[in-house]
């Protein structure tokens, strides 16, 4: 089935109910169905085919979903680009992967080979008829990147059966209904609020497009709209918090806000059920794999220090270096199996090796797994810190950071000591001047002595990439930079 098929019977069935609402326009699922063969056909005249990968390069609006349901009812290929990238972000991502055309709203790059095709074009009304042969299964709709916050991004393919069981997988766990009306801050370039809007869609649901531009107007474009399902990240959700402190809770009336990501702290969480909405779930999922894991309320108090409860049509497991499982508690290297998986990334046959083995994908993180199928997130398998033969992890010491009432966030990473090997270095946002010796201090009450940050550098804010994942291998350089000609010592 093609993903976009759903849409001619929610035409038949739903025609008044709502599916898109972008500001004062409203598009019913009676129109939207002929507007997206419109748009077929005309991206059929313009060259598109079957198999085909095209670009999209958009801010969130009713005019970019079209598109994307157009382009896969076409049976192409979708690359979605992110839309505040520099020229320079563009030009390098457009390089990684060949693209038969960029649908835009103007903007051109060189590049003879590539047809530049404006959305205003796209979406005029025609009279043509789309005539195109039957594409869904396992022909593939999208082409899709990994985050690349530890380097170079990979490249992997998202089947149309994929995409319906990445849907299934939160409906489930997320309680979707048709009923649902969504609004996700991350935009639709991402592959997360893009695939949102299309599950959406699917369900016959409403997706209300993010037009607003102040905490003040998101808040009452919630009410006005009437939005039951909230998604964020934690670099939208920090700045949040601090604007509804001293109020009501500025979302009381959702049904779910979801955070992801990133992972936030525990009283982060609290903060985000007394000042937003007392329904704030938590989820960690990945590119590659889709939802992983789900921390509601009960879950969150339950075990403050886990991500969530692994969801229904996921297994996961905790293994050691030979790839042997590792009793319930213990700490190694987590991966993970389900339907609607990749099984290669394109053109890298190293990461293949490292990231699918017999059916198990290996996203290079560490973890500990309870009984009851509670995941301890600890970090990346290479970020690991070495303090003379003793091992920790860098979020044990960001966890004790982020314990302070005035450290909105924090990053920490291994740093050489001519002693012994590594220590800690911190880098952390505060809301007031702290000294390094109180964070110190601080630090010392929560975690051993050996792995209290040997340097703390207080920045205005952390670099984080477009998804706002803090950029670890970005934020070494800075400190490199900042910290030329000085050594961590005890």
């Amino acid at each position: 089935m093609n993903i976009a098929d759903i849409l001619a019977e929610h035409a038949r069935d739903r025609a008044s109910h709502p599916a898109i609402e972008d500001g004062a326009r409203i598009i019913t699922y009676g129109s939207l169905d002929g507007l997206v063969d419109s748009v077929a056909a005309n991206l059929q005249a313009a060259g598109i085919e079957p198999g085909d990968t095209v670009a999209v390069l958009l801010g969130d609006s009713a005019e970019h979903l079209n598109i994307l349901c157009a382009l896969a009812r076409t049976g192409a290929i979708i690359f979605s680009l992110n839309a505040t990238a520099s020229k320079a972000e563009l030009a390098d991502a457009l390089t990684s992967v060949a693209v038969k055309a960029v649908i835009t709203h103007g903007l051109r790059l060189t590049g003879d080979d590539v047809r530049w095709l404006r959305a205003t074009d796209i979406c005029k009304p025609t009279s043509r008829p789309f005539e195109g042969k039957a594409c869904g299964d396992d022909d593939p709709l999208m082409l899709i990147q990994s985050s690349g916050t530890t380097g170079t991004p990979k490249s992997f393919l998202r089947s149309h059966a994929d995409m319906i069981e990445w849907i299934e997988r939160y409906k489930r766990s997320h309680g979707w209904t048709a009923e649902e009306r969504a609004l996700s801050l991350t935009r639709m370039s991402f592959n997360v609020g893009r695939n949102i809007s299309l599950g959406m869609l699917r369900l016959g649901a409403t997706v209300v497009v993010n037009r607003s531009r102040s905490h003040h107007e998101l808040a009452a474009v919630v009410r006005a709209k009437r939005v039951s399902y909230l998604k964020l990240t934690p670099s939208h959700l920090i700045p949040l918090l601090d604007f509804a402190a001293d109020k009501a809770p500025l979302f009381p009336d959702l049904r779910a806000m979801v955070v992801g990501s990133a992972p936030t702290s525990h009283a982060q969480r609290l903060l985000a059920r007394e000042r937003l909405t007392a329904n704030c779930y938590e989820q960690l999922g990945s590119n590659e794999a889709g939802l992983l894991a789900l921390a509601m309320p009960a879950d969150q108090d339950a075990y403050p220090d886990a991500v969530g409860r692994i969801v229904a049509g996921v297994e996961a497991q905790i293994v050691d270096d030979a790839d042997l499982p590792l009793p319930a508690g213990e700490v190694g290297h987590v991966r993970f199996r389900g339907a609607g998986y990749p099984t290669r990334y394109l053109d890298d046959s190293e990461e293949t090796k490292r990231a699918f083995r017999d059916g198990w994908f290996y996203p290079g993180d560490l973890a500990a797994l309870n009984d009851e199928g509670f995941l301890f997130f600890k970090g990346r398998a290479d970020d690991v810190i070495n303090n003379g033969g003793a091992k920790f992890y860098p979020i044990e010491v960001e966890t004790a950071l982020l314990a302070h009432p005035n450290v909105s966030a924090a990053a920490v990473f291994g740093w050489p000591h001519t002693r012994s090997g590594q220590v800690a270095v911190a880098c952390v946002v505060t809301s007031t001047a702290i000294s390094t010796k109180d964070l110190q201090s601080f630090c010392k009450q929560r975690v051993a002595g050996y792995k209290v940050p040997q340097l703390i550098e207080v920045m205005a804010e952390l670099p984080r990439n477009a998804m706002g994942k803090i950029s670890k291998v970005e934020l070494k350089d800075v400190i490199k930079r900042n910290l030329a000609g000085r050594k961590p010592e005890r």
